[in-house]
């Protein structure tokens, strides 16, 4: 479980980052305490120790602005939330508002790995990253040739398909596993995603 301290540290970071780029300023105490429903005394409390930790440079009744170590941790944690925003709402169909809450406790909970697990289901659709590393689609857009399986659902483990087997796509959501073919439904092919290892 993660200190809660480094917790409300990410927040503070992230409503920084978040100040910053919309008023492209010095980020004063009262932004903060407005932004996180904090009192102004608490806001300076927490700049004082952020400054002394090296995440902010922190003038009193001037503002504080990120250090590159402030700015690294803050981008890291808009990236998580974004990314677990984009999963509830586009690919679960989560209200924007609770997508929204759901994705501010989880951003301090994961990390690089369980981001990466996340991001490999969502590529096919995201358009968060300007280049993406995953370079992958769904079982219903794949052409013929050879797959690694990304993400799929659990009910097809029974027919060989699971994260990390290799499929080969001969039809339209027609794969073929040790030379036994398996169609299957428009359903499930929407949930299965995959990267492309072969032409043949």
């Amino acid at each position: 479980m993660r200190n809660s301290y480094v917790e409300r540290v990410e927040e503070y970071l992230e409503a920084i980052l978040d100040i910053q780029k919309e008023k492209g300023k010095t980020v004063r105490t009262s932004d903060l305490a407005r932004k996180l429903n904090v009192k102004p005394s608490s806001v300076t409390e927490m700049l004082l120790k952020l400054s002394k930790e090296g995440y902010i440079e922190y003038q009193p009744y001037r503002g504080a602005v990120l250090t590159e170590k402030g700015r690294r941790v803050a981008e890291r944690i808009k990236r998580y939330h974004i990314i677990f925003e984009k999963l509830f709402r586009d690919f679960l169909g989560i209200d924007k508002d609770e997508a929204h809450k759901l994705s501010c406790e989880l951003e301090h909970h994961v990390n690089d790995e369980i981001v990466e697990k996340v991001c490999k289901i969502i590529a096919s659709e995201c358009g968060i990253c300007e280049e993406c590393e995953f370079e992958v689609k769904t079982l219903n857009d794949a052409h013929p040739g050879k797959y690694e399986v990304l993400a799929c659902p659990l009910v097809l483990k029974s027919m060989g398909i699971e994260p990390g087997s290799k499929v080969k796509v001969v039809g339209e959501r027609t794969v073929e596993i040790d030379g036994e073919a398996f169609e299957i439904s428009e359903t499930l092919a929407k949930k299965i995603v995959i990267r492309r290892i072969s032409e043949e």
